[in-house]
């Protein structure tokens, strides 16, 4: 389970990623570099983080990327399926204030 992986599809209009395992400061920049390819061509992004063991500063930096490049382009970044854990480090540096989560990857796909 802390093995981290990163994939993505689409879901009519909306590009859905999931993300699993360790986001740490190794594994953060291949998250940032996949984000940043698919942020590229999809605007509007659902980061399904259900199986998310970890998030570090430097995974955090990767979404705020990715979702002022989206913002920029028209579109923006929902989260799904938050665990405990993740939530907490969101909500410490604040990022809970400017991204919506949904209990459900449906829920988010159609907020858009």
């Amino acid at each position: 389970m802390d093995n981290f992986s990163i994939q993505h599809k689409d879901n009519g209009n909306v590009t859905v990623v999931t993300i699993s395992g360790r986001v740490d400061s190794v594994t953060a920049a291949t998250m940032d570099m996949e984000l940043g390819k698919i942020v590229q061509e999809h605007k509007k992004i659902v980061l399904d983080l259900k199986n998310m063991v970890y998030l570090s500063s430097a995974g955090v930096r990767a979404i705020v990327k990715t979702s002022q490049s989206a913002q920029k382009s028209g579109g923006g970044i929902k989260l799904a399926r938050i665990p405990d854990t993740v939530m907490e480090v969101l909500e410490n540096v604040g990022m809970m204030e400017v991204l919506k989560s949904y209990p459900s990857v449906d829920m988010a796909v159609a907020s858009f």
